[in-house]
């Protein structure tokens, strides 16, 4: 769906705004994001907005929608600038923060399959602080965590599916704009819910759907997990058309289940220990389930929120260079920032080139490569 330019008199709460086109008055307002309630709607009146582009597709329900006291919404006179979002974080400074909270939930991960494997029960109070870590990350910059995703050592096929999915369901939830405490809830399923996979690991390399009975049993022992949580892991093989496990049909099927449920099956599908099929593949064989087996609109918000080519994603441009994926570009998802680092055919290294390639005609994407068929580490390239 395109973005629609609309008057601020005809905006809705719940409306995302992607940029504010004409405007008058001392504020200036830079960031996009979501306008839930009218107040804030009336603040941008007030400071002069007139015209605004809005993205249809990211336009919260009415149930996503909060009222905030009219104090929440005054904008310090101090401040030239009003933001609808908090700041995004530079990439460089976010790295450090994003690989301790991702180091953490490997380690935490490790706990929790070890107490499953030895039949004890999980400590939630690491799970939960990993779930608020992951979730603040993503809150500041969601392309860093993304990217190191991707490139992280694959040295524990299951630990690292469910860090993986932890991660894509944090950038996701957050994306959509979910309240913290279901984000957090939501990461804390997607840590959870092959554990089963850990007391038998015969069920490694069979369907999840084989798995999901001993994984609920093994949760049962922590009574803080009834609820949602088991519900979400219970479902997260379950289809739209009743084809998966269970043979439950929508609206049966709980939204966060559904949503674990495109995570789990991008992330099997671009893990090198499966099937390492490109990012674009893998989004164009999900697309193929839609809309009888996956739900349309939440798997192009999953494909939008990572992008076409998400952080971590090593590419080819029409010159031959190579260069890793580092941020996406909302409005032009061809287009993401990437940094150059080795010529295909000339096979040497090149001096290594920060570059947005939506600020220049030069350079465009071809595809997706396998760095491995050149010899080549990606995580030399950081």
């Amino acid at each position: 769906m395109t973005y629609q330019k609309i008057s601020v008199t005809e905006l809705q709460p719940g409306s995302y705004v992607v940029e504010v086109l004409e405007q008058h008055g001392d504020v200036i307002v830079k960031h996009a994001g979501w306008v839930r309630n009218p107040q804030a709607i009336a603040l941008l009146k007030a400071k002069g907005v007139l015209t605004v582009l809005t993205d249809p597709a990211r336009f919260l329900a009415s149930e996503h929608t909060t009222a905030v006291p009219a104090s929440a919404a005054k904008v310090s006179a101090d401040s030239p600038e009003t933001e609808l979002n908090p700041v995004r974080h530079l990439f460089a400074d976010e790295w450090p923060r994003a690989e301790k909270a991702l180091l953490q939930s490997q380690q935490v991960q490790q706990l929790v399959l070890d107490a499953t494997r030895n039949q004890q029960p999980i400590d939630l109070t690491l799970v939960h602080e990993v779930s608020a870590g992951l979730s603040d990350s993503v809150s500041r910059n969601k392309d860093v965590l993304l990217c190191l995703t991707r490139i992280a050592e694959q040295s524990d096929s299951l630990l690292q599916h469910s860090v993986n999915c932890a991660v894509y369901i944090a950038a996701y939830a957050k994306f959509i704009n979910l309240p913290a405490d279901r984000t957090k809830t939501l990461i804390t399923a997607a840590l959870l819910h092959d554990v089963g996979k850990a007391l038998k690991p015969e069920q490694m390399n069979q369907p999840d759907a084989a798995a999901i009975g001993t994984s609920l049993a093994a949760l049962q022992r922590n009574k803080e997990l009834a609820g949602q949580v088991s519900l979400w892991i219970s479902q997260h093989c379950a289809l739209l058309d009743g084809s998966g496990s269970p043979p439950i049909k929508a609206p049966q099927i709980a939204k966060g289940s559904q949503m674990l449920a495109i995570v789990n099956q991008y992330e099997k599908l671009t893990n090198p220990a499966n099937s390492n099929q490109s990012p674009l593949a893998a989004s164009r064989f999900l697309l193929g389930m839609t809309p009888l087996q996956l739900d349309t609109e939440l798997l192009q918000l999953f494909i939008k929120c990572i992008g076409i080519y998400p952080p971590g994603t090593v590419v080819k441009l029409t010159t031959g260079k190579l260069a890793l994926v580092l941020e996406n570009n909302q409005k032009k998802p061809t287009q993401p920032k990437v940094k150059l680092f080795y010529h295909s055919a000339h096979q040497h290294h090149i001096t290594p080139k920060i570059m947005d390639l939506s600020r220049q005609q030069e350079e465009h994407i071809e595809g997706c490569v396998d760095l491995k068929k050149y010899g080549l580490d990606v995580r030399n390239y950081l």
